[in-house]
């Protein structure tokens, strides 16, 4: 099946009717909870934990809450064995992510907080209480106490387990943001929409250290100079953040103290996977059948994880934090949201129902997907790369019908980023509705950081997609591996059967296996826009 415009106007106006604007409540936080501990009979019980779960896709609530993310700096050094991947290098990259996503989450449960998500090798969680604006100051402490121990913690693990060591780099934002969830119930897709969960990432991206917006900065007391776009806090102002006690779910302890206790148990979890006595993380790896469309992420954790070349595609909203920024300010929320869930929607059927992609996730107001074509023992480079740049093409060209259909929305842009390799699939961390959706790969890496370098028109290939390239995308994308406005137009034209004299017929590379080596080393993957 291919892009066909009436068909994606279509499900456009389906996704419209299915999400009107009129129909959407915004509500604020504080009242989002309220609600939820009177439906509980708990209203005056402040053990019932604040947090935004199930949200309906009618709802949208708006949160001054302190964004925390967290990147594990070490993660592109354990994904290859002497420059190239292997099934080894993979399975002790999934090992080091599976261990770090479950510390992550018995410290945040231990602090009250709530897990947005997980990506690769990055964490973003959120601070919601205590609720309102006056309670800013103390939000901000929590995350500072949580960071603190989310480092000692990172640090402690790598002692007692050298393969699981990295560097940690953390960024912490506080203001207003727009929170809601457009997933089913086994893939849940949290959303917090607005600046501070940007700016935090942004924060995170550096190599080590514990970062701290200006406005955070403030909240704690400090007067940062107005020129400084970030404030790092000291080791010893850290650790003593670690001893400062506080309240969450009625309870005060220390950061040290709730620090211990989510140690405590991940070293039993260590211990009894040490032991062999449990297949919680065994990696045992096998090549899927094309097409990914019917990858069920529940049929795979990871004693069953897939594993098999495929190109790797990143499709991001251009220039929509500012975009959520003005619709916060000017009262345009509903608008925004159900906008969001229309342009979501619509990429994500364009990969699955026109291109039998798979979705790994929504990264914010990013899609991450995934790709292939050939057998079922292996992947046909040459004809996946072709279907990721015409999916690429029909991600674009759904995307501008959205911005004729829906209001509001011309300064929006879409940034696209493709690569191919061998990549793993499976889902880690806690077990049940908490495990995660991973595809980790140098390939997923790179194609993320190909998107950030495009702006809202254009779309790149990674250096590997491109050799891999059947000759007519490599001639397309000659110049810097990027082309402008490629939408199923110009595709049509761009890669149809149209002879040109400058393409030699007998260089068409092989197809990449899964232990080439590689040129370059993996590009980081980075924030989201």
């Amino acid at each position: 099946m291919a892009w066909e415009e009436d068909r994606a106007r279509g499900r456009i106006r389906k996704f419209m009717d299915s999400v009107p604007q009129g129909e959407i409540k915004v509500e604020d936080f504080r009242t989002f909870i309220s609600e939820a501990r009177m439906q509980k009979a708990s209203f005056a019980d402040a053990s019932v934990k604040a947090g935004l779960i199930d949200i309906p896709r009618n709802r949208a609530i708006t949160t001054d809450a302190v964004h925390i993310y967290a990147n594990l700096t070490g993660f592109n050094d354990v994904l290859t064995d002497a420059g190239r991947e292997t099934e080894a290098s993979h399975r002790r990259a999934l090992e080091f992510l599976h261990a770090h996503y479950r510390a992550c989450d018995e410290l945040i449960d231990k602090f009250d907080m709530q897990r947005v998500d997980f990506h690769g090798p990055r964490l973003h969680a959120v601070v919601l209480s205590p609720e309102g604006k006056e309670n800013e100051g103390e939000r901000v402490r929590v995350a500072v106490s949580f960071a603190a121990a989310f480092r000692e913690m990172v640090e402690r693990l790598g002692d007692d387990h050298p393969e699981f060591r990295t560097a940690v780099c953390i960024g912490i934002d506080s203001g207003p943001a727009v929170a809601i969830d457009s997933g089913r119930s086994d893939e849940r897709e949290p959303l917090f929409i607005g600046s501070p969960a940007n700016h935090a990432a942004k924060l995170a991206a550096g190599d080590e250290g514990l970062n701290l917006s200006p406005r955070a900065a403030r909240a704690l007391g400090q007067s940062p100079d107005p020129l400084t776009k970030m404030v790092v806090l000291g080791n010893a102002l850290e650790h003593r953040y670690l001893t400062d006690e506080f309240v969450t779910s009625g309870v005060k302890a220390s950061g040290n103290t709730r620090l211990e206790k989510a140690y405590a148990a991940v070293r039993e979890s260590l211990e009894i996977r040490d032991r062999g006595d449990s297949a919680d993380a065994v990696f045992r790896f096998h090549h899927k059948e094309p097409p990914l469309k019917d990858l069920d992420y529940s049929d795979h954790p990871p004693s069953n994880a897939v594993r098999m070349d495929l190109a790797s595609i990143f499709a991001d909203i251009d220039n929509f934090t500012m975009y959520i920024d003005n619709a916060i300010a000017t009262g345009q929320i509903a608008e925004a949201v159900a906008n969001l869930h229309v342009i979501r929607a619509e990429m994500g059927a364009v990969l699955r129902d026109d291109f039998n992609g798979r979705k790994v996730r929504y990264i914010g107001d990013c899609l991450h997907g995934l790709l292939a074509e050939g057998s079922r023992i292996e992947t046909d480079a040459t004809a996946t790369m072709k279907t990721a740049v015409n999916a690429a093409a029909g991600l674009r060209s759904s995307f501008e019908l959205c911005r004729d259909m829906l209001p509001g929305v011309d300064s929006l842009g879409l940034a696209i980023g493709i690569d191919y390799g061998v990549t793993p699939i499976c889902r880690i961390g806690l077990r049940g509705e908490a495990s995660v959706r991973a595809a980790a790969s140098r390939a997923t890496c790179i194609s993320e950081a190909e998107q950030q370098r495009c702006n809202g028109t254009e779309t790149a290939l990674g250096e590997r997609a491109y050799r891999v390239s059947p000759a007519s995308i490599r001639e397309a994308f000659a110049s810097d591996r990027v082309v402008p406005n490629l939408d199923v137009e110009t595709a049509d034209v761009l890669l149809g059967t149209m002879a040109s004299p400058y393409v030699v017929t007998n260089s068409e590379p092989e197809p990449m296996r899964a232990h080439q080596p590689e040129v370059a080393p993996p590009m980081r993957a980075h924030d989201w826009k």
